[in-house]
């Protein structure tokens, strides 16, 4: 990376007090790193990364031989041409070099970091949305973009990595963002990625089972989302939901001050539902003595709990409910997130990305306190996930929908079809129809007046009907095309459960 605001470089010694230095010299003054050692350039500071394909220390000579001045590392190398700085965890020491080298600027603004199993983008918009309705300039980075205030960037598919993190928010500092929403998931924490970063609030949306092919274990999964608070200022707040027994568990981990949002359970910031709809739902939000009405176009009881985790962040920032009231109602829409889909149809369809059990569960409770009729899901399973979870969502999909239509997410593997199956109690309520756009085709056309159709497992992402032809297609797209007759024929593909 190329760093835009410390132009006479970074000391390695000053940085990294609890390194070891091996080789000669007194300090080494940083303008540039990277973990690649293809992409060392020189002057470049090489820092070794391990993991479970490669180890970086095994690449540190030839990053030496490319120009690099320097090498931070975990254990002593045999390289003599250039200092070493060895560290406990050379992630740490990634991140926190990235940052430096940028000016840290998550010390310039407030940065607002938002995690947990499900909720987490949309509470970081909902928090962009009411800051900007404050007057404040806010700026997000989350799995949905980059927004400074002026640029808009889709989001990156690959994870997210220090010197990305570090140049996004030197960018929003340069252009005068007052406060930032960052999204950050288990397998950024587990990987340091935060190191560097200081947080000025954190919002613990809830703690399910999720991302278990990357942490292997539910107590890995939750001691990764532990990790965040470790960022936390010491002045600095917690949101954390009082309904999520797992999440209530980690008030012991937190040392700074805790404000609770809850449904259920007593919480500093509660609501009511009052009325819900397929196309809006109204609840009074309450944080002591004063109560606001907020009506969402959005629906369901975890969108809900999405808009307390954001009004107790802003509260804490000072913000008068009527303005957060304002801000929840401004996000009218969030692609794939319980999106409605309107072509004049009798019956309600709706995208939504679930694609673990307890979002899954979430979308299809949200769709069946809407519906007078039957509740159809169709659902793909995403390639990545875990062969272990595909019987529990099957389950799920069994219990909680009248019809439940299994397909892919690509359109290339039916095994993942036959996976989900398992899963079901009376296989006579599923149909197996692999090809995403007839599955989609099949719902529509059997849904009646007072059903609910939901389209889940993508969300907003993109699929193929074929491999090696064929425009990239979206939910949304499909269905609005079926439901207006404009959509092209395909070969239909139906097996029995």
């Amino acid at each position: 990376m190329t760093p835009s605001q410390v132009s006479n470089g970074v000391s390695l010694r000053d940085l990294l007090t609890d390194a070891v230095r091996v080789g000669s010299g007194h300090d080494v003054r940083a303008t540039s790193c990277t973990h690649d050692w293809r992409q060392v350039r020189h002057g470049d500071v090489h820092v070794a990364l391990s993991d479970v394909d490669s180890d970086g220390h095994d690449s540190a000579t030839q990053a030496v031989e490319r120009g690099a001045i320097a090498v931070i590392c975990e254990r002593q190398l045999p390289v003599f041409a250039v200092p070493q700085f060895i560290v406990h965890d050379s992630r740490v020491a990634y991140g926190r070099l990235c940052q430096a080298l940028v000016g840290n600027p998550s010390q310039q603004m407030k940065v607002i970091g938002v995690t947990g199993t499900s909720g987490k983008t949309t509470v970081s918009r909902l928090l962009t949305s009411i800051f900007g309705e404050a007057g404040y300039q806010a700026g997000t980075l989350d799995s949905f973009g980059y927004w400074d205030g002026y640029e808009d960037r889709p989001a990156c598919r690959e994870p997210l990595t220090p010197p990305v993190l570090a140049k996004s928010l030197a960018q929003m500092a340069a252009g005068g963002v007052s406060h930032t929403m960052l999204e950050i998931s288990s397998r950024e924490l587990s990987q340091a990625v935060l190191a560097g970063v200081d947080l000025d609030a954190v919002c613990l949306t809830n703690i399910g089972r999720d991302h278990l092919d990357w942490h292997a274990t539910i107590e890995n999964y939750r001691q990764a989302k532990r990790r965040i608070f470790d960022h936390l200022l010491a002045e600095g707040i917690a949101i954390l939901n009082a309904d999520d027994p797992v999440s209530v568990g980690m008030l012991c981990d937190v040392s700074q001050p805790v404000l609770t949002i809850g449904l259920k359970q007593p919480a500093e910031i509660t609501a009511e539902m009052i009325e819900q709809r397929a196309n809006e739902q109204t609840f009074v939000l309450t944080a002591g003595d004063e109560s606001v009405g907020v009506r969402t176009t959005m629906i369901g009881d975890h969108h809900v709990y999405n808009c307390l985790s954001a009004a107790a962040a802003c509260l804490a920032y000072g913000i008068d409910l009527t303005a957060i009231a304002r801000g929840l109602e401004a996000v009218d829409r969030l692609p794939g997130r319980m999106e409605l889909v309107r072509c004049g149809q009798e019956f309600t369809v709706f995208i939504d990305a679930a694609r673990s059990p307890d979002t899954l569960r979430a979308a299809l409770r949200a769709a069946r306190q809407v519906t007078r009729g039957r509740l159809i899901c169709v659902f793909g399973s995403p390639l990545e996930s875990k062969h272990t979870t595909h019987p529990i969502l099957g389950r799920v999909l069994g219990v909680m929908a009248d019809v439940a239509v299994i397909t892919t997410c690509t359109n290339t593997s039916r095994e993942s079809c036959w996976e989900l199956s398992r899963g079901l109690v009376d296989s006579r309520k599923a149909e197996i129809i692999p090809n995403r756009a007839e599955a989609i085709r099949w719902a529509l056309s059997e849904a009646r007046a007072g059903d609910t159709v939901v389209l889940a497992g993508l969300g907003d992402h993109s699929y193929r009907l074929t491999d090696t032809d064929g425009m990239p297609l979206d939910d949304r797209t499909t269905a609005e095309q079926l439901l207006r007759g404009t959509y092209d024929a395909v070969t239909p593909y139906r097996a029995a459960a």
